[in-house]
């Protein structure tokens, strides 16, 4: 594969950082001030709140290797930004969005391991907001950019929830 450039790079790494400064730092940040110690919306769910760490991290994990897949194969990791290859390997190959199915999953795992359900549901609310972007803006920027190339990919790769690759072998 040919290199990234330096500016495609930096531009990548200065939304992502803009971005999670505000909808996995910052926001939720507020939400667990203005929600600690109100009794309804505290939950104890003891040492099992650990698992928050493990599933932020992967949604990390997830976020990380995306936008990295994406500049690698020569195509933009920002929002909006017009497609230029449709990348449909790696994780692409089990979820059309892994990149923004890790942010919600960083978001969830903040729920977890702060017990919040004030901010689970802002995490639920996050991923409506997501799911109404990609069906108005993202996937039918992808559909005029790749037609039946992309909507063969839809057919066989889920929106969101990953799923394990189908084994070319026979059964």
């Amino acid at each position: 594969m040919t290199k990234t450039p330096r500016g495609a790079l930096a531009r990548t790494i200065l939304t992502a950082a803009a971005l999670h400064g505000v909808f996995t730092v910052g926001l939720p940040t507020l939400i667990l001030r203005h929600t600690q110690g109100t009794a309804p919306l505290a939950v104890d769910i003891g040492q099992s709140r650990w698992l928050g760490v493990a599933l932020a991290a992967f949604g990390f994990y997830l976020y990380v290797w995306s936008a990295a897949h994406l500049l690698r194969s020569r195509t933009s990791a920002i929002p909006g930004a017009k497609p230029t290859i449709l990348v449909t390997d790696g994780w692409y190959a089990r979820t059309r969005h892994p990149l923004l199915f890790g942010v919600v999953t960083i978001l969830l795992g903040e729920a977890v391991f702060f017990s919040s359900p004030a901010l689970a549901a802002y995490a639920l609310t996050y991923w409506l907001w997501l799911t109404v972007f990609v069906l108005l803006k993202e996937e039918p920027d992808l559909r005029r950019a790749f037609g039946a190339q992309f909507d063969a990919y839809c057919q066989s790769v889920s929106r969101w929830i990953p799923r394990r690759r189908r084994s070319s072998r026979p059964r």
